[in-house]
């Protein structure tokens, strides 16, 4: 028998070897399990076939296999679970010696040895005994006993059962897929019984196995009213998940089904993305998830027919009309027929989600598709016009909850075309010891964290919160925070940046903006200093002098709250609390303290407003930019963020610089979304430009740049003029509108000599197109204006341009019967 054993072993360790090993075939995951449960079928019918003889009382013995195995999918180190079936009457040690065999031979055996009337007595007892026998297969033996077990047992016991069993189902679905605790978005996940992948595809298929006879995921399209794209999408992410957890069995050499960091780089490697892929690897097992979890809301919202309840419910009078095309009832919204032209618009999108936020209520599976539709098929510019910019912020303002509609805006695709730049942290993994989520997911649970803080036990904290006369800005901050993740370096310093060019984007005003990106950039200060045991007052003084007012205090301590809280279940502890608490108090009596902000030295006085625009390393490095110009220098120093570049200007002030620059740029193709632009005492500029890089030529930023700077040696020599270089560009690729608005702004033109002791402030505010600001500016240069400052900023679709000037002299312009000609040619030239 001993021989026996070590010669099935030695088999079967060749033969997973051959089937799973690096010299594996290219065969499909599902063709690789299902040959390796051939495999075992074949050498258990064998064992059987020796050990229990086919004649006398043992014809009443019979041989199943049950659950994974029974549906034929067994991974390298599976449990292969099997029923032995009697009557009586049987060879009870001729039993116990073949299975006593099946475990020597190095199989995980779970053996159950029961008569039909035992099968009987536990049907009911154990969704998962119900299960295992509901996918029971033919092995070996008497094979009427296996007809007897389906046709008195299993067939009646399900028939009966139906709307029990689809119910269990169904609640065992729900609560993994509505449940915070088991996240969808876990850094590890269970690839068995993790939410949305191999177990709850099961349950989807036994679910319909009950209701409509279905065997396998092929029937689902004729059987089920599944489309046939749907079906062909599940089969792909179940075959996907089954190659993911076939990789883990053999790398361990064990039955292991989480998806461990450490071990990500070596199945990404063999699953095709490389070693250094673990992050493409988890990027396409969150799609992937995140396809089955539609697929599976699809299926919760049908009725025993398998069809989608809402062809009934939208004939309920029960069903509320909430607008054009849409409808509630028990908390679902559910697209209704309608006419309506606005449906299908841009701003009928944001509507829908305003009324889910309204309303708490969630989208069907139907509206989740048509709002993804139309969203990938909308063209860009649809999004970026004032109107959904106001729509975005009044849904950001609304006391409801936001945490649940930010995320149905994220799995539609919307969030990304209101913040471009969100779709960079879509499924990106942080590979920390403490971070549990993706990058997104991890920002969209901090904004049902914050949610959360309405109820919250610590009255403290919900003091604060409910206390708060922006929320929005604090959801704006949450949803920006880690925003500059997704490119090197100092993810604070580059998030402020980004978080800066999108809330321009968005319409907020400066002050708003200057607080959501002082928010971003300090978002971690408080976490870190609240490690140290006991922060000296010097320390805590420090971070107080960077807090604009008590307002700014609050804003920080709420998010960095959020953000510990929604990084990991063991990141936020009693202790943690006491220490930002200590450290919130201990900062609020020293902002009753008098202080001072030093100006720049260097700058002129309008220094105050460099220091509130700008970083501290974006200072340090202006300070030695201009430190290191010669005399006729001009300098370019360009960034690149996701979906804009940064370009730095230093340079010798002159009059039409700005106009020459701007040339330059528009040459280029670039959109300039903002700019800030200050001057020196000792007669230098520093100009920074937001800029949005044209989709044609397709160039690099290095080339660009390269090309400014020998035209701007070209406008120095006389040899060419900024107006050519843009009529140039014009030509060569006419510019469509880049932004429009149902309703076209007025050029409105003011001037004010009240708000500054030494400039005249020009506040010029009209429609965005291409070219703008070098009309405007080209205009001043021509009048012999001369900019000391300025802030330029490009507010969705409309720009927003504010001047400090004087005369030629540097003077203030005192005189209004010299500026209100300017104002005229201003208006004419935007007109």
């Amino acid at each position: 028998m001993r021989e026996r054993a070590s010669a099935y072993r030695s088999h079967l360790t060749g033969y997973r070897e051959t089937l799973f090993g690096p010299d594996r075939s290219n065969a499909s995951p599902l063709e690789t399990v299902r040959a390796y449960s051939r495999e075992i079928d074949r050498i258990l019918r064998e064992i059987y076939a020796s050990m229990i003889e086919p004649e006398g009382p043992e014809r009443s013995v019979c041989m199943v296999a049950l659950g994974g195995y029974g549906r034929r999918e067994l991974y390298p180190f599976s449990d292969v679970d099997i029923l032995i079936l009697h009557e009586g009457g049987h060879a009870t040690e001729k039993i116990a010696s073949t299975v006593r065999l099946f475990w020597d031979i190095g199989l995980t055996m779970g053996c159950v040895v029961r008569t039909l009337p035992e099968c009987a007595a536990i049907l009911g007892q154990d969704m998962a005994t119900d299960t295992a026998l509901l996918e029971s297969r033919y092995l070996a033996g008497h094979r009427d006993l296996f007809q007897k077990l389906q046709r008195s047992l299993v067939q009646p016991f399900f028939e009966k059962q139906k709307k029990t069993y689809l119910d269990e189902i169904s609640s065992s679905l729900r609560e993994g897929l509505f449940s915070s605790e088991n996240s969808l978005y876990r850094v590890e996940p269970h690839l068995k019984n993790g939410v949305c992948c191999l177990r709850d595809c099961q349950r989807l298929l036994w679910a319909e196995r009950v209701r409509s006879g279905v065997q396998d995921f092929k029937g689902l399209h004729p059987q089920a009213h599944f489309s046939s794209t749907q079906v062909a999408r599940l089969e792909t992410d179940y075959a996907f998940l089954m190659g993911l957890r076939i990789a883990l069995h053999w790398l361990c050499q064990r039955r292991m089904d989480i998806l461990e960091t450490a071990l990500q780089p070596m199945v990404a490697e063999r699953c095709g993305f490389g070693f250094d892929g673990a992050g493409k690897l988890m990027e396409q097992f969150f799609k992937t998830v995140r396809d089955v979890r539609l697929l599976l809301l699809s299926f919760l919202e049908r009725d025993l027919s398998g069809r989608n309840i809402w062809g009934i419910v939208r004939k309920r009078v029960s069903a509320n009309q909430l607008g054009p095309g849409i409808a509630v009832l028990d908390g679902i919204l559910f697209p209704t027929r309608s006419g309506d032209t606005r449906i299908g618009t841009a701003i009928w999108l944001m509507d829908v989600f305003k009324h889910a936020m309204v309303h708490r209520a969630t989208l069907s599976v139907e509206l989740r598709n048509r709002t993804r539709h139309l969203i990938s098929h909308l063209e860009l510019r649809a999004f970026k016009s004032q109107t959904m910019g106001n729509a975005f912020r009044a849904i950001l303002s609304c006391p409801e909850p936001f945490g649940p509609v930010v995320q149905m805006m994220h799995e539609t695709g919307l969030l990304s075309r209101l913040i471009p730049q969100f779709d960079t942290l879509t499924c990106k993994v942080e590979y920390d010891s403490y971070h549990e989520y993706t990058m997104d997911q991890h920002i969209l649970l901090t904004l049902q964290t914050a949610d959360a803080f309405a109820a919250e036990p610590d009255e403290k904290i919900q003091g604060i919160y409910r206390n708060l006369k922006r929320p929005l800005l604090l959801r704006l901050a949450l949803l920006l925070h880690d925003i500059g993740k997704a490119q090197a370096g100092d993810h604070a310093h580059n998030g402020a940046i980004i978080a800066e060019n999108v809330c321009e984007r968005l319409g907020l005003n400066g002050e708003e903006t200057e607080q959501v990106r002082f928010l971003v950039y300090h978002h971690l200060d408080m976490s870190n200093l609240s490690l140290l045991r006991e922060p000296e007052d010097q320390n805590i003084r420090q971070f107080a002098e960077t807090l604009p007012d008590r307002e700014s205090l609050d804003l920080l301590y709420l998010l960095t709250i959020a953000d510990i809280r929604s990084v990991g279940r063991r990141t936020w502890t009693d202790w943690k609390a006491f220490q930002l608490d200590q450290l919130y108090e201990r900062t609020w009596a020293i902002l009753d303290q008098p202080r001072g902000r030093p100006l720049m030295a260097g700058m002129d006085v309008l220094a105050g407003a460099y220091l509130q625009d700008t970083l501290p390393e974006e200072r340090a490095r202006h300070r030695q930019w201009l430190d290191e110009m010669n005399q006729h220098d001009l300098q370019l120093h360009n960034e690149s963020f996701a979906g804009f570049e940064r370009l730095t200007v230093c340079g010798r002030d002159r009059m039409g610089f700005l106009s020459d620059m701007i040339g330059c740029i528009s040459s280029e193709g670039y959109n300039i979304l903002s700019a800030r632009v200050y001057s020196t005492d000792d007669g230098k500029v520093l100009d920074i430009f937001n800029l949005e890089p044209p989709a044609r030529p397709r160039l690099s930023p290095e080339t660009r740049m390269r090309n400014m700077d020998k035209k701007w040696r070209l406008l120095a020599q006389g040899d060419i003029t900024a107006d050519s270089l843009v009529a140039e560009r014009i030509s060569k690729y006419p510019p469509e509108p880049l932004r429009i608005s149902p309703q076209q702004p007025p050029v409105r033109v003011q001037a004010d000599n009240s708000a500054s002791p030494l400039c005249t402030i020009l506040e010029i505010s009209t429609a965005d197109n291409f070219g703008l600001l070098h009309r405007i500016v080209r205009c001043l240069s021509e009048n012999r204006v001369n900019i000391i400052s300025a802030r330029l900023s490009t507010r969705i679709d409309q720009a927003v341009d504010v001047f400090y000037v004087t005369d030629e002299s540097k003077r203030k312009m005192t005189n209004q019967a010299c500026i209100d000609p300017i104002i005229d040619q201003l208006i004419r030239a935007l007109h």
